[in-house]
């Protein structure tokens, strides 16, 4: 449990860190670190901020829903922040790629967490 209070929010961010990396990268951006953050920190506060609201990193039971509404309410929180921060159109495809990156990427890992678990599970069982 101890390691999973760490583990989680870390690999969230690496979520999202690697989708303004590839994002970047797609783009030909090359605007050094301050860009890097102007485009990270609305996207984090958005993360973030809903899941202490629903308690992502600290409940083990529903964690699907958690993730879910974590994400919704991030792209609620983000969008408009991001529009504000980088004078972009607050409705666009961003919003689209970041949503369908962040259900690969963040329930993705959380997949293969819970297949490992799992197996490990079912393992002990038969011993």
């Amino acid at each position: 449990m101890t390691r999973r209070l760490w583990l989680a929010p870390v690999l969230d961010l690496a979520c999202i860190t690697t989708f303004i990396l590839v994002g970047a990268g797609r783009h030909n951006i090359d605007e050094g670190v301050d860009w890097f953050f102007e485009v990270l920190w609305p996207q984090v506060v958005g993360w973030y901020a809903v899941a202490l609201i629903v308690r992502l990193y600290a409940a083990a039971d529903r964690i699907w829903l958690r993730a879910a509404v974590t994400l919704a309410g991030a792209t609620v929180i983000m969008i408009p922040l991001r529009a504000l921060v980088l004078d972009r159109p607050a409705v666009s495809i961003f919003t689209v790629v970041w949503v369908a990156w962040m259900v690969l990427t963040t329930f993705g890992w959380r997949l293969v967490a819970w297949l490992v678990g799992e197996r490990q599970r079912r393992r002990t069982a038969t011993v």
